[in-house]
Parts: structure tokens; C-alpha cells; sequence
């Protein structure tokens, strides 16, 4: 929170997909507003050019700030060095609010696309100094920038070192992409910005949490069956939330859950997705990107570059392999390393399981096979009653 509070604040989070980044920024952007603070947010993951970047930037700000920004829109026009602006009104459908759409341009063609950005930022920064405004700026997937302009880093660096007005917060999910832009002495925000990484929730806090917030919606969950949710969805917090969600409409009568619930909604989920999971596999380039999944679906461990490997499945050269491997982590199908590999997508890997093995003759387990572990017995509490 104190990111968005402070004018000076510069901070990049970053980390996996689905691990709660963005939700977490909304949290403390409402916090923030709450002390009567104007914070925007800018979501880029949808975006596809630049021009829209600048323009989804513009129309936030100019939103959060309000009527002391109406007036003062003609101004911050005139500003634009690198771009040509127009601004359009109109009126919500839904509410009848007035609403400004704006239509961002490079002035020259073939400007360079992050300079459309750059000028953007400073428009607004010194619109605000004239109005003795702060804001707090959230952007969100800001990594997509680069696939615009590759100097794009080295431009934000101009604008954070320049600008006193703005609080950013930079977040982002391609973390080879951040980490380039963090990490490398030659690159623009090296030594610029304060870093957090955000990882996976522990899976111990995480079933706890699961314990109380099933407690807090009339359900008795023992730990066991907690701790199952978090270890057939994790890591991703997304996830892990979609299957509890599951386990609660599926036994929300009941008062209670077991491993068993646990697995079969699981499973529910895997078949509800099932023409989304048709589509992924129907993308891959071709067999041995297909192989290389059942490969890691059936034992995450596997060697996939080993000369057993290639030799027994038939594979190809090693470098075919590696080159299958990367465009597999590339489309986020596989995180991870050709010896220590895992699926992006948890419901992804249990249908590889169901629907592909027998090509390969393997069974996959069956539900109560995989409940088993969830279902042991465990130990009563110390004191409790026999």
C-alpha cells in the first residue's frame, strides 16, 4: 500500500499466473482510495498495441481523478509530443453518466511504439504538477509493452527517474521477460525500482485458511481434506480457490467434506473443461509435443533428454527435444525443467491422464485410488476423547 501512497514509490511485483497478483493489487488500490488517495488501474493482458496501451492509461486516470481532470483535458492534450490525441464524450448506457474515450496515434510514422508511452506518462505527470495532484498508478501485465518496443525499458527509466507526481506499481506475469529488465546490469530498471516477487501461498498456511473460511460458511473440513485441495490444485492460488469453491457446492448439504469429495470434484472440473482441454491439445505442433506431456503427466521427473528416453519413446535428436521443450514452456503448457517438470495447468494434466495414456498403455488411476491418501486415518488431537 505504501507504493501507491508515496509519489516517489516504484515498485515491481511479479511471479506465475494465477498466484493472486492482480487481486491483491485491487485490494490495496480500494485500501489506498479509501484514505481518499486517487489510485488507477491499468490492465494491459487484453491490450494489442501500443496506442491501446496508452490509451486504456489515459482513460484511467483521467476516470479516478474525476471533474478536477474534466476541465483540464484540453491542457493535457496539447502536451502530447510524440502522439496525436482525440477525445471523444459520451454517455454510459448502463448508468448515463458522461463518459471520454480517447484515440492515441503516433504523430510521425513509425514512431517508435514505446515512445507512444513514454509521452503518455509525461503528459499526465505534468498535468498534475500544474494541479498540484498525486496519484497512485497500478499497470498490470506491464511486460506486454516490450513486444511493441524492446528499448521500452530503458524509456520507463526516463519516466521514473523524471516524475514526482505518480506512485507506480508495475506487475507482471512473464517473469523471464521482468527478470531481463530487473536483473541485467544493461538493462533500463536495473537498480531503479524496488522488487517483490510474489510466490505460492505455503501450503500449510493455505489449508489453514481453507479450515477457517469453510468454518465461516457452515462446513466442518478436517485438515486432511484441506490439505488435499491445496495438493491436487496447487500451487496457483487460483486454483486452489476454483476447487474449494467445487468441494463446497458439492457437499455444502452435507456439513462436511472428505478426500473422496475432494477428488471427484477435482475430476468434475477436468470434465467441465473439457472442450477447452480439446482445443489445447489440438494446438500443440505436433506428436512429440505430445509425448513430451504424457512423458511428464506420468512422472514429473522424467529425463526427457536422456539417450534412454529418446531412445525407448523414440524421440528424435536432443536438440528436436529441446526445442519442443521450450515452445511447450513458451505457450505455458509446462513450467519448470526437462528433469523437474510440472503442468501449468493442473485440470490440463489429470485430462492428459484420463484421455491419453491408454495410447501409451498405462492406466491412470482411478478416483479412489487417488482419494486413498486423503482418506487415511489420522491421529486424534492430544486430549480429545477416545
Amino acid at each position: 500500500m505504501q507504493a501507491l501512497r508515496d509519489p516517489s514509490g516504484r515498485l515491481v511485483l511479479y511471479g506465475e499466473r494465477r498466484l493472486g497478483k492482480t487481486s491483491t493489487l485491487l485490494r490495496a488500490a480500494d485500501l489506498v482510495r479509501a484514505e481518499r488517495f486517487p489510485v488507477a488501474v491499468v490492465d494491459l493482458g487484453q491490450v494489442t498495441s501500443v496506442e491501446a496501451a496508452a490509451q486504456r492509461i489515459l482513460a484511467a486516470v483521467h476516470e479516478v481523478v474525476g471533474r478536477r481532470w474534466s476541465d483540464a483535458t484540453a491542457s493535457l492534450l496539447r502536451r502530447f509530443r510524440s502522439a496525436t490525441v482525440t477525445m471523444t464524450a459520451s454517455t454510459d448506457p448502463m448508468t448515463g453518466a458522461p463518459t471520454v474515450g480517447f484515440a492515441i496515434a503516433p504523430r510521425v510514422a513509425g514512431e517508435r511504439g514505446g515512445q507512444v508511452v513514454a509521452d503518455t506518462l509525461q503528459a499526465i505527470e505534468e498535468e498534475l504538477r500544474d494541479r498540484q495532484l498525486s496519484i497512485g498508478l497500478v499497470i498490470d501485465e506491464f511486460q506486454r509493452l516490450v513486444q511493441w518496443d524492446p528499448d521500452l525499458a530503458w524509456l520507463l527509466k526516463s519516466v521514473l527517474e523524471s516524475q514526482r507526481q505518480i506512485a507506480y506499481v508495475l506487475a507482471g506475469s512473464e517473469r523471464t521477460v521482468i527478470e531481463q529488465m530487473l536483473h541485467t546490469k544493461r538493462a533500463g530498471l536495473w537498480k531503479l525500482v524496488d522488487v517483490l516477487l510474489m510466490g505460492p501461498i505455503p501450503p500449510a498456511a493455505f489449508t489453514d485458511w481453507l479450515v477457517a473460511r469453510a468454518a465461516a460458511a457452515g462446513q466442518m473440513w478436517e485438515r486432511p481434506v484441506a490439505a488435499a485441495v491445496v495438493d491436487l490444485a496447487g500451487p496457483r492460488t487460483r486454483d486452489v480457490i476454483q476447487l474449494a469453491r467445487a468441494l463446497w457446492q458439492r457437499t455444502h448439504t452435507r456439513g462436511a467434506a472428505t478426500g473422496l469429495d475432494a477428488v471427484e470434484a477435482f475430476d468434475a472440473l477436468v470434465d467441465d473443461q473439457e472442450a477447452f482441454h480439446q482445443r489445447s491439445w489440438r494446438m500443440l505442433p505436433g506428436d512429440l509435443h505430445r509425448t513430451l506431456l504424457v512423458l511428464v503427466a506420468r512422472n514429473p521427473r522424467v529425463q526427457l533428454t536422456s539417450a534412454t528416453i529418446l531412445r525407448d519413446y523414440r524421440l528424435g535428436p536432443k536438440s528436436t527435444v529441446s526445442r519442443a521443450w521450450q515452445w511447450l514452456v513458451t505457450h505455458e503448457y509446462l513450467t519448470g525443467t526437462p528433469g523437474d517438470a510440472h503442468f501449468d495447468d493442473p485440470f490440463f494434466q489429470r485430462w492428459v491422464e484420463r484421455r491419453v495414456y491408454e495410447d501409451f498403455r498405462m492406466r491412470p488411476a482411478t478416483v479412489r485410488e487417488r482419494a486413498a491418501k486423503y482418506d487415511r486415518p489420522h491421529p486424534a488431537p492430544r486430549g480429545a476423547a477416545t
